[in-house]
């Protein structure tokens, strides 16, 4: 016999069989933003310590903004798929990934 008040109580976000426990996501989008700006900049140094390449501050620019861009939409296209994945997990046609603390305790028995 099954208490159906235990079934009424909703899970959390992310738990349970048929959600999604990896925070990459929630990462990738937090992150994606930061690492753009360091492309950027890193770009800028590059294109400045490159032995015989003399570039001028619009040439310069525009590498930064390329690297940037580039960064951009990666992040961008990873976030599709993974949104991709999400749906395929929530239709069941796909498992869900595991985190790292359901790892170490399928591990540990």
């Amino acid at each position: 016999m099954v208490d159906s008040a235990v079934e009424d109580v909703p899970a959390e976000e992310g738990e349970g069989v048929d959600g999604e426990a990896s925070w990459l996501g929630r990462g990738v989008a937090l992150f994606t933003p930061v690492f753009a700006v360091a492309a950027g900049w890193l770009a800028g140094i590059v294109a400045q310590l490159v032995p015989g390449a003399h570039l001028d501050e619009t040439q310069v620019t525009a590498f930064m903004v390329a690297a940037t861009t580039a960064t951009l939409g990666s992040g961008w296209k990873w976030l599709q798929g993974w949104q991709q994945h999400e749906r395929l997990v929530a239709e069941g046609k796909s498992s869900p990934v595991k985190s790292s603390r359901q790892r170490r305790s399928r591990k540990a028995n």
